[in-house]
């Protein structure tokens, strides 16, 4: 999987989608880069390039959920994992000025890897995880500029881990949907007691924050 091969991808289903201007139903693809920093038991380690790519299908079906997915990966020397988010959530609340969605995440991460940097040991933590999720929008009156949020948070199969989203986007209406420019900032926190150090290397944790800048179509 890669961003180019994504992209293009997107722009294949936005020529052919002003079928879909007129349905309840709507998707989203989206991609984003981010730039992240990252921390192993309070020590800041490399700075590294991390892709994310999400798919949305939102409709008005009663009692189903709406549905999302989102890939992100990070492969750096003292921590490394590919994070898959399958999302199920319902529009609690939508006002021309806001919206906010509320459901489950089921988060898988795979291809990962801690390592002691006290022994050169390596753990891995491949789990399915049960979170909370959250989505919020807010619209800035009388603008195309909306403030955005987004977490899934949980604590099971030995992992607490918060992923926390902030920013902005601009929405820009175009003939076959809606194209929305976003930019803000990014934090994943992993905790486990599988990923003691040896003092003064610091708590059990793993986490990466920093800037992102993307983009999203909606048909």
């Amino acid at each position: 999987m890669n961003i180019r091969g994504f992209g293009l991808a997107l722009l294949m289903l936005a020529s052919s989608s002003a079928a879909y201007a007129q349905s309840p139903n709507s998707v989203t693809l989206g991609a984003d880069m981010w730039w992240g920093s990252t921390k192993v038991n309070e020590v800041r380690r490399e700075d590294e390039k991390l892709p994310s790519l999400n798919i949305a299908f939102e409709h008005d079906l009663p009692y189903l959920p709406n549905v999302g997915f989102r890939y992100t990966t990070l492969d750096a020397e003292y921590m490394a994992f590919d994070k898959y988010d399958y999302n199920f959530y319902y529009t609690v609340f939508d006002h021309a000025l806001m919206d906010f969605d509320f459901g489950i995440a089921l988060s898988q991460f795979s291809n990962t890897k801690y390592k002691n940097a006290t022994t050169g040991k390596i753990e891995t933590f491949d789990e399915l995880t049960f979170n909370w999720f959250g989505k919020a929008l807010i619209n800035i009156e009388n603008t195309n500029f909306d403030i955005i949020g987004q977490v899934d948070f949980g604590d099971s199969k030995g992992l607490k881990t918060t992923d926390l989203i902030a920013g902005m986007q601009y929405r820009i209406n175009v003939s076959s949907g809606e194209l929305a420019l976003k930019g803000g900032y990014r934090t994943i926190d992993i905790e486990s007691d599988q990923f003691k150090a040896d003092e003064p290397l610091g708590k059990e944790f793993i986490f990466v924050n920093g800037w992102f800048l993307g983009a999203e179509f909606q048909f």
